[in-house]
């Protein structure tokens, strides 16, 4: 983190009583650079993925409240001065501070991207980068909806920098708003006139971080993803150290006793958190408080000094020296983290990532010495403010033309080629491309390179999906109806319906243009991830209640329609629950499976005769995308056998349709063979991520979908 350094770090250690005036963030404290520390330290411990601090992502936290903290005590303190704040010099004083290291970060990034990442993954870490050199990665990451804990799809190197552009999308505001608050409530040299400033913006900032911390609480239950890199919902922790700082004259008068105590409980809560939260852990939300509340104790403890607060910890010399690295470690760490497997496409061991969070440190502390010291303490640039905005343009243009110029050797060139090999790309048939399949599962056991083309190319290979359009699905959301929407030819007589989830939905495209050259109308009915099976699921460690209500709808809706033919298809990976709403182990989830898929196609078949169940595919450990980034990927990458669930889910599938009446297809064989399920068949991408199929792979399949399904 960047935002909460301005003007601390190398300065004076002394402590300096607050007494009557506003709390200095001039003079640097030692138990604060503890504080950051243990917060980077934190951070940087989970994200290598040990144990024990798997909570450690709460550092963020910590950053922010110090950073409220610092800014505000400094913004105040220039108002009881001059009488007013210099958004110029504020903004001034903040190049200095974050944009050489957070660019050169940025331009070493993109420069290892290109010779790590294949055009695909390259194009989305391009993409990454310039939304942090812009301060908006959270919005990004927001907008896409990024899990910020996944593992198995692809990471970007400068996720981290969502931290960054939170801080910097608060203070584009907070400098004014501070400034006017104090200036109104008459702000000036008097006594008087200062403290009912500070009494104004205090009771101001408490105000507006309540109502951003309920926002967090609404918004963390009700879209999680966007609510973790939510600049509104992560405000009011900027604003608990604003409360200290503001509040910092009157912490000072309370007995030395009670801010020792404080300082103490502060930590441990703070350590409490690190220690006992998790991934599964909703966040921010209210659990933010314990983080945010710890961090505040230990600054308001820490007010006016303490020898036996928790000062005596925070202020050792190694602490200090993380605390001062702080920043450029929060930098290095994570691209370090994230490209080494990319550079040796398999994870790191334990031991390796102890040699790469050494690694981090050796980094932050040449970036700390070489580039963060040398442009703060410059004389020319601290003196011009004119120079020191410059920094804004130039950092970001020199960002901006790295990637540009990688994308257009990168990414730009590989795409368009793959574009002319798909308009070749001829139509097999069933035999053809089931001994394509067997070919590529040899490739894949003795490890070939991968073709240097792909299809669907990279960068496009999220995208490469089918599913109905907007209005005519639902979605994971509350919605359990939707529009009803004909394809394939909708003026015939004859219809084909689609029940199930995604794992249905993927196949849209061949099966409608199936359909049409076939006289059949075809109708979707799609919620995503409801198994279409009459079983209670989970979703996000919560029972999907929805399923069965949107079930019971597009029953009643099918048997209006009275089709000639059903299709039924669905994720078999899915946890199931029992009656209480627990999950289900094995065997007795592949029971409640297979007697749930039973009852459900019994009902099916009440409405029409001929009912098709296609089969699962291939579970990936990873997903394709993450699989085949790497430069060094082969096509034994992620190519492994038949996950076991889906193996398992399938043949109590086949038992059930055989039970109910219904006709079980068989995918497998166009997807696995013997021992591997290979990632890439000829030059195609056979997955669009970890479990659904590309729209260009599901093409290839056309002719064997006209054959089973009997169209």
């Amino acid at each position: 983190m960047g935002g909460e350094l301005v003007e601390v770090v190398g300065s004076s250690r002394r402590q300096v009583p607050h007494s009557s005036r506003t709390p200095s963030a001039t003079e640097q404290r030692r138990d604060i650079q503890g504080l950051r520390a243990v917060a980077v330290v934190s951070v940087v411990l989970a994200h290598a993925g040990f144990g024990g601090v798997r909570g450690g992502f709460v550092g963020v936290d910590v950053f922010f409240v110090i950073s409220g903290y610092l800014i505000t005590a400094g913004l105040a303190r220039e108002v009881a001065r001059t009488g007013g704040v210099s958004i110029l010099g504020f903004y001034a004083r903040r190049a200095r501070r974050i944009l050489p290291a957070a660019s050169l970060t940025l331009v070493v990034v993109v420069a290892a991207s290109a010779a790590l990442y294949r055009a695909g993954d390259l194009a989305r870490v391009l993409a990454d980068v310039r939304w942090a050199a812009f301060f908006a990665e959270n919005l990004h990451l927001a907008r896409v909806g990024t899990d910020y804990f996944t593992t198995t799809s692809f990471v970007s190197p400068v996720q981290h920098f969502w931290s960054l552009a939170v801080e910097e999308q608060f203070y584009l505001v907070w400098p004014l708003l501070i400034g006017l608050i104090m200036m109104a409530s008459r702000a000036r040299r008097s006594g008087t006139g200062r403290r009912r400033g500070r009494q104004v913006a205090l009771a101001a900032v408490a105000v507006l971080s309540m109502l951003s911390l309920v926002w967090s609480v609404y918004a963390t239950g009700h879209s999680a993803q966007t609510a973790y890199y939510s600049t509104l919902t992560r405000a009011w922790e900027l604003g608990v150290g604003a409360v200290v700082a503001l509040a910092g004259a009157r912490i000072e008068q309370t007995p030395r006793a009670l801010r020792t105590a404080a300082s103490w409980a502060g930590l441990a809560l703070v350590l409490a958190a690190i220690t006992t939260y998790d991934a599964a852990t909703p966040f921010p939300s209210y659990r933010a408080t314990l983080p945010v509340l710890g961090s505040a104790l230990v600054l308001a403890g820490g007010i006016a000094g303490s020898r036996r607060g928790a000062q005596v910890l925070l202020g050792a010399a190694p602490m200090r020296f993380l605390g001062d690295i702080s920043y450029s470690l929060y930098l290095w760490h994570w691209p370090v983290l994230v490209l080494a497997p990319v550079w040796r496409d398999h994870p790191v061991s334990t031991r390796g990532r102890v040699v790469l969070v050494l690694v981090a440190l050796v980094c932050a502390a040449v970036s700390y010495r070489y580039v963060e010291q040398p442009f703060r303490r410059r004389t020319g640039l601290a003196r011009t403010r004119g120079r020191a905005l410059v920094l804004w343009p130039v950092t970001v243009g020199l960002v901006l033309g790295m990637v540009i110029a990688s994308n257009l050797v990168w990414v730009s060139q590989p795409q368009a080629q793959a574009e002319r090999l798909a308009r070749q790309q001829s139509v097999q048939s069933p035999g053809q491309l089931r001994r394509a399949v067997r070919q590529a599962a040899r490739q894949a056991r003795r490890g070939d390179d991968l073709p240097r083309l792909l299809l669907p190319a990279l960068p496009d290979l999220l995208d490469d999906v089918s599913r109905p359009a907007e209005g005519c699905w639902a979605s994971t959301s509350d919605a359990v109806q939707h529009r009803i929407c004909p394809l394939g030819d909708t003026s015939a007589d004859r219809t084909v319906v689609l029940f199930g989830d995604s794992h249905v939905a993927m196949w849209l495209k061949p099966l409608s243009e199936v359909a049409d050259a076939a006289g059949y109308k075809l109708i979707v009915f799609d919620k995503a991830s409801c198994l279409p099976v009459d079983v209670s699921v989970q979703y996000h460690s919560r029972p999907y209640t929805e399923c069965g209500t949107y079930a019971a709808w597009a029953l009643d809706q099918i048997k209006a329609l009275s089709p000639d033919r059903i299709v039924v298809s669905g994720v078999t990976t899915s946890t199931l629950l029992d009656a209480t709403g627990r999950p289900l182990a094995e065997p007795a989830a592949d029971d409640a499976f297979e007697k749930g898929a039973a009852a459900r196609l019994a009902v099916l078949r009440a409405i029409t005769p001929d009912v098709r169940v296609l089969s699962d595919i291939q579970a990936l450990p990873r997903d394709a995308s993450a699989c085949l980034g790497s430069r060094r990927a082969t096509r034994a990458t992620c190519a492994v056998g038949q996950n076991a669930r889906v193996a398992a889910r399938d043949a109590r599938w086949r038992r059930a349709a055989a039970a109910a009446g219904a006709t079980y297809v068989d995918l497998t064989p166009w997807f696995c063979d013997r021992d591997r399920c290979p990632v890439v068949v000829g030059n195609t991408v056979v997955y669009r991520d970890s479990n659904h199929v590309t729209t260009t792979y599901a093409e290839r399949l056309k002719p064997v979908l006209r054959k089973q399904l009997g169209l």
